[in-house]
């Protein structure tokens, strides 16, 4: 009985302890599942920009436009969303950096102008996606409208002045999101309408009154 009594606790001890191992080999999956939001890089310029401030400054902008257009892209994937929402603040830290370049030409100059009105509702309707303030169909349809027919050929025409002014290397236009083929800027705001986004902001007659050529 003695020999029968010890088995039974043994095997007892064993079946309680079972529970604890599973518990300790399951905490590092799911440490790894944890998903984490890609960052800008954090420059330093100086004021005024350097050639080389420039150039790492408009490196860092590419790879924003890039991510915000993977997003829009493919709008219902979460990921992509946090990750567009983080490096589209970064765009206005950026444009404040080439916004100080010595001896910027009045079509950069102008072109920053129309970013800063535009930047904010892009940002806003990010963030309205992500908290289910608006639904993602309404508001990347507002984002795809302003970067394709304001901001994006902003950004290009302040790229070429900041480079012209510093010398440094030339950048090819920002990468237009794929919504951009199907719109008509420049037909709606030669019609005599004036679009706007969600949140109010001026969009296509803003950027043709600053001089800023739309090239598709």
């Amino acid at each position: 009985m003695r020999s029968f009594t010890v088995m039974a606790l043994l095997f007892t001890s064993t079946a309680l302890a079972a529970p604890a191992t599973t518990a300790a080999t399951a905490r590092p999956a799911a440490t790894s599942a944890i998903v984490r939001a890609a960052t800008p890089r954090v420059l330093a310029p100086s004021n005024p920009p350097t050639k080389q401030d420039v150039t790492n400054s408009i490196t860092n902008w590419v790879a924003s436009v890039n991510i915000v257009n993977a997003y829009l892209n493919d709008p219902n994937n979460s990921t992509k969303l946090t990750n567009a929402l983080a490096f589209a603040k970064d765009e206005p830290v950026q444009l404040s950096t080439l916004m100080k370049v010595k001896g910027l030409s009045t079509t950069g100059t102008n072109s920053a102008k129309v970013l800063m009105g535009n930047f904010p509702s892009i940002v806003s309707n990010l963030q309205s996606v992500q908290s289910g303030v608006m639904n993602t169909q309404d508001a990347t349809a507002a984002v795809n409208f302003n970067r394709c027919c304001t901001v994006l050929p902003a950004i290009g025409a302040l790229w070429t002045a900041a480079t012209n002014a510093t010398k440094a290397p030339a950048m090819p236009p920002p990468n237009l999101e794929n919504q951009c083929s199907q719109m008509k800027c420049a037909a709606g705001a030669s019609a005599g309408s004036t679009p706007f986004n969600s949140s109010g902001t001026e969009l296509t007659a803003r950027a043709l009154n600053a001089g800023i050529a739309f090239k598709y």
